[in-house]
């Protein structure tokens, strides 16, 4: 099969999934969330950031070492596998013995025991990472879909049932393993590893150098997002953490839907062609313009509509979330262009050179976000995390024109014009909206239900008729999955 329609086919599977999962996910998020507490999501923030230290060294490393590598052999994945079942097990058995620390450090004795059961998902996720990255390696985007989407609606249905049974924290630790244990078998199943006993030592040290530089930049990623919950369990409550961590996890929903189908095909095809770079270049720079295309207007939408978005998906308890969340939502402009650099970069084998800047982005996020936010609450803190995002945005333009030369015109300006085109026409619709029903500080659910629908139909419609408004990348996208492979 051809680039082009390896990367169609897997980008038709792998949107299949992400949407499937979005609907998923929001259905879950809407329900848990009228179900249980904010403190039971200010318990679960903690949890999900210490053990989110631990999923870094399982997911960060090996795994994507396959796929970036171009020949590897069954001694390799056998390697590969054996280094993450070791890790695995290890973070387990620290993360077991020190949880009474962690629990002292933040005040309260449950996250003892939610760390200890929560961790067992670390071994679960050392099993199923080689198989997984596996199917990706090889553009079997529609078997690994298909296990996401079915392990995780047996994790959360089962946790809507918790919760509905008063478990409360309890419900959301359950579903993951549940959804985990699931996953495993299937990916086993699709994508099977013939073991070996004898120890490849040898194999897995070739892997190890470019995954130890995933390790350091998953672990840079993790600080700057989950890991921002460690900070703030010092400095809010539990109810006002629970706030931050729907708000921060409303906030990504849009952010994780792009880079899970863009950014997880396009790695496996640049590695692909890793010693091409024109045509290196060119799948960048189109996948740039593609996210940039579609997550100006997103933003736009999200930040107008924030309050209609609250209601819906989290009920009249949670008011508290609009303001944070329409700050944060500006993140998702800087986000997503973000990860597109950094494929391109980890596709080279360059990810030593990235290191540097997102941990320079770390330290700016932590000290920022941490110092607005003890001196002004959750607003000053979302307001620390967008300054962040755009300073990163920053570095990244000189770090990709350092690497790949050209010009910052070609590589940002004209990707980012097509989404501002897009986000300013979408802002004229929206506002005439608002102004025509006098809705300035007014949330009115059927009229925007009315308004989404007739926004769809007229992307319908331009799809149709008129697909150069979308601008030349969406516009690309658009002819060539009308193509046949």
């Amino acid at each position: 099969m051809s680039l082009s329609g390896k990367i169609k086919n897997a980008g038709k599977w792998q949107a299949l999934s992400v949407v499937s999962m979005n609907l998923i996910q929001l259905v879950y998020f809407a329900i848990m969330t009228r179900l249980l507490f904010k403190e039971d999501y200010g318990l679960m923030a903690v949890v999900n950031g210490i053990i989110g230290i631990g999923n870094i060294f399982i997911q960060g490393g090996m795994g994507s070492a396959l796929i970036q590598r171009k020949n590897i052999t069954h001694k390799h994945i056998n390697g590969a596998l054996q280094t993450s079942l070791l890790i695995g097990f290890s973070l387990y058995a620290l993360f077991y013995f020190f949880s009474p620390y962690v629990a002292s450090i933040y005040n309260d004795v449950r996250l003892d025991a939610l760390i200890k059961v929560a961790s067992l998902n670390l071994i679960l996720l050392s099993l199923n990472n080689i198989s997984l990255n596996l199917l990706f390696k090889n553009y079997s985007f529609k078997n690994a879909s298909l296990v996401n989407i079915v392990s995780n609606i047996l994790g959360y249905s089962l946790g809507v049932y918790l919760a509905l049974q008063d478990f409360g924290v309890w419900s959301l630790v359950i579903a993951t393993l549940v959804g985990s244990f699931f996953s495993t078998i299937a990916l086993f199943y699709f994508a099977p590893i013939k073991i070996s006993l004898k120890i490849h030592f040898k194999e897995a040290s070739e892997l190890f150098g470019f995954g130890s530089g995933m390790i350091l930049l998953s672990l840079s990623n993790f600080l700057s997002n989950r890991g921002l919950n460690l900070v703030f369990g010092k400095i809010f409550t539990q109810d006002v953490l629970g706030i931050y961590e729907r708000t921060s996890s409303l906030r990504t929903l849009p952010s994780r839907f792009i880079s899970n189908i863009i950014n997880k095909v396009m790695f496996p095809v640049m590695s692909e062609i890793q010693d091409e770079d024109k045509r290196l270049i060119e799948v960048y720079k189109f996948g740039l313009g593609l996210v940039n295309s579609i997550m100006l207007p997103t933003t736009v939408f999200l930040v107008f509509f924030s309050p209609e978005i609250v209601q819906i998906l989290m009920g009249p308890k949670w008011t508290d979330v609009v303001v944070p969340l329409q700050i944060m939502f500006l993140v998702l402009i800087f986000n997503n262009s973000g990860s597109m650099t950094d494929s391109v970069i980890r596709a080279k084998g360059l990810v030593y050179k990235n290191v540097s800047r997102k941990y320079i982005f770390t330290v700016i996020i932590i000290i920022l976000s941490g110092v607005l936010g003890y001196f002004f609450g959750i607003n000053g803190a979302a307001v620390g995390i967008v300054i962040s995002n755009f300073i990163n945005y920053l570095m990244m333009i000189f770090l990709v024109k350092k690497i790949f030369k050209g010009s910052i015109r070609e590589y940002f300006y004209q990707p980012l014009m097509a989404g501002i085109q897009l986000g300013f026409y979408l802002a004229i619709l929206i506002l005439a909206y608002k102004s025509i029903f006098g809705l300035w500080g007014e949330t009115n659910i059927l009229l925007f239900i009315v308004f989404v629908l007739g926004l769809l139909a007229i992307a319908m419609a331009l799809l149709k008729f008129k697909p150069s408004f979308f601008g030349i990348y969406l516009e690309r996208a658009i002819k060539n999955g009308l193509k046949r492979s």
